[in-house]
């Protein structure tokens, strides 16, 4: 009996040994095998990031010896029919071995598309004249959907980082408050290109006899004399406009910067800026932002104000233009609203004062506009979509961007002297317009000795114009600011609900849907409702730092 246990107790030592032996083996095998898959997947992603070196050059050009292609989205220029075929982007190709797919849309509607890109993960490679504002390049950048550009403009980037060694202002407002560049600005600090700028009809101010306005009440009594005489002489005594614009876009700059409000952008929307001593404040709110629209809406009532402002479109205010029907209006060049025919007869005014300001001013930017190209994180091909970017910094890609090759949009007059000319072929109202369809607002920087050398009449005169009329009263804008993510966090939503409302309040205000007297306070503490005053003590803190960083 002792020794049949002894010979059970072998076997099932033995068949536990068979047992262990065979699951070590089958151990044994399945992690070669997983040491094989990974290998070859490694091999494999090894063999794409071995190709892609391959493909792509550091330096020199092309940028890629084989072709790759890029999805490039962004708003297309109210003048601009499409990008495709744009002579920048052909060049482009041509140069770096780069093509591109084009997602375009028009400007009216990009704000909704941005956001709609980035709701649903379904990004473009790259997005070109966004117009990303220091929140959203930190939301977006954080959550990954853009790549952080850093290191690529360490190894890739020698003009973009020349850019910002000259002009400081370039680097510290695209850079986010996590430390890291999410998008590339467009920089042009030519003065005429920094400020918006209005026009007064001379042959219309001849005709009723009286003076370029100087002040916020002459401005109106030259709109009433306008709108009463016939001021266009044309036979019509009724068919005068004495101010348009077009979107709800119009004469705001000059009637907040009269009354003393250092507006940013020349909008009537909601925003927020900063006295001269420093003290931020939401412009809504103050009482300067009142007599504007109490000025804006008598201007309404009176018919002094184009009653189609809110809803005509940019073809629709130009056409009114080339009928010789607007006295004053804002514009890049008058002529680009009204023809050449009828663009020449209008002079700048950019600086009024008011019963509320003595001093003549007219805000300008820095001349640096933020989150003009930025590189999403659906593009396989950052290195070199960053070297193209770097293209646009140099002084050729400059010149290209800004006004297409050389022979499409442009020519030297003199190479050795710097001087040149624009092109307008035929069919084309103007050099603008041509512009607008071989080039588009991408990342870059404008030279200004560059831009300088221009001999076109109608560069000069706008020179001139700026000059006179609107450089010697400069003050800059409200910055762009950049806060952590937990500002942007805070800051947003809030920032995000007074603007919806002030745009519709404004609305009827002007319009005399709301009576400004009756409903101006309840208007106030719903915004500060709202919470606009964590906003206003957020902002201040930075703007604390930023003024001192200046210093």
């Amino acid at each position: 009996m002792n020794t049949l246990k002894k010979i059970k107790k072998i076997i099932v030592c033995i068949m536990t040994l068979l047992l262990l032996l065979t699951s070590l083996s089958a151990c044994k095998v399945e992690s070669t095998t997983e040491s094989s898959d990974s290998a070859s997947k490694s091999a494999s992603t090894q063999k794409d990031a071995d190709t892609e070196i391959e493909n792509f050059n550091a330096t020199g050009f092309p940028i890629v010896n084989k072709p790759i292609t890029i999805v490039v989205a962004g708003p297309r220029n109210p003048l601009t029919k499409t990008w495709e075929g744009m002579n920048l982007f052909e060049h482009f190709t041509k140069l770096t071995g780069i093509h591109f797919e084009f997602e375009d849309h028009a400007s009216d509607v990009w704000q909704e598309k941005k956001a709609l890109y980035f709701a649903s993960g379904d990004l473009p490679d790259l997005i070109a004249g966004g117009s990303f504002s220091a929140s959203e390049l930190l939301d977006y950048g954080s959550q990954g959907q853009l790549i952080a550009l850093n290191d690529l403009i360490e190894k890739y980037g020698p003009n973009i980082k020349t850019a910002f060694s000259e002009v400081p202002d370039a680097k510290a407002m695209s850079t986010s408050s996590d430390g890291n560049i999410y998008g590339l600005p467009l920089i042009n600090q030519m003065p005429r290109d920094m400020h918006v700028r209005y026009w007064i009809s001379k042959p219309w101010l001849a005709q009723v006899g009286m003076e370029v306005p100087t002040t916020l009440d002459e401005f109106y009594q030259v709109l009433v004399a306008f709108k009463e005489e016939d001021a266009n002489a044309n036979g019509d005594p009724d068919d005068e406009i004495p101010v348009s614009g077009y979107s709800g876009g119009t004469v705001d700059g000059l009637i907040l910067n009269a009354l003393g409000v250092n507006v940013r952008g020349g909008s009537g929307g909601f925003a927020i800026t900063a006295t001269f001593d420093g003290t931020v404040y939401c412009m809504n709110t103050s009482e300067a932002y009142k007599e504007y629209l109490k000025f804006m809406h008598k201007l309404y009532k009176e018919k002094l104000l184009d009653n189609d402002l809110f809803v005509q479109t940019l073809e629709q205010f130009n056409a009114k233009g080339h009928e010789n029907k607007l006295g004053v209006f804002t514009s890049a060049a008058s002529y680009m609203t009204c023809g050449n025919d009828i663009g020449w007869e209008y002079t700048q005014f950019d600086a009024l004062t008011s019963h509320m300001n003595s001093r003549k001013m007219v805000s300008a930017s820095t001349g640096v506009s933020i989150g003009q190209a930025v590189i999403t994180s659906a593009n396989k091909y950052p290195e070199a979509t960053l070297r193209l970017l770097d293209y646009c910094f140099s002084e050729e890609g400059s010149r290209v961007c800004r006004n297409g090759e050389e022979g499409v949009g442009w020519g030297w007059v003199d190479k050795e002297a710097g001087t040149w000319e624009n092109y307008t072929p035929e069919g084309y109202a103007n050099s603008q317009e041509w512009r607008a369809q071989v080039t588009m607002g991408i990342a870059s920087w404008y030279r200004v000795d560059y831009q300088l050398g221009q001999v076109s009449y109608n560069a000069q005169w706008l020179n001139e114009m700026t000059d006179k009329y609107s450089y010697p009263y400069f003050v800059m804008q409200f910055p762009s600011l950049n806060l952590t993510e937990e500002d942007v966090e805070i800051t947003t939503p809030i920032i995000n609900d007074v603007t919806t409302y002030v745009a519709e309040s404004r609305a009827r205000f002007i319009t005399g849907e709301d009576d400004i007297e009756q409903k101006w306070d309840d208007y106030v503490n719903n915004i500060e409702k709202m919470n606009i005053k964590t906003v206003v003590e957020i902002y201040q803190r930075y703007y604390d730092q930023y003024l001192k960083a200046m210093k």
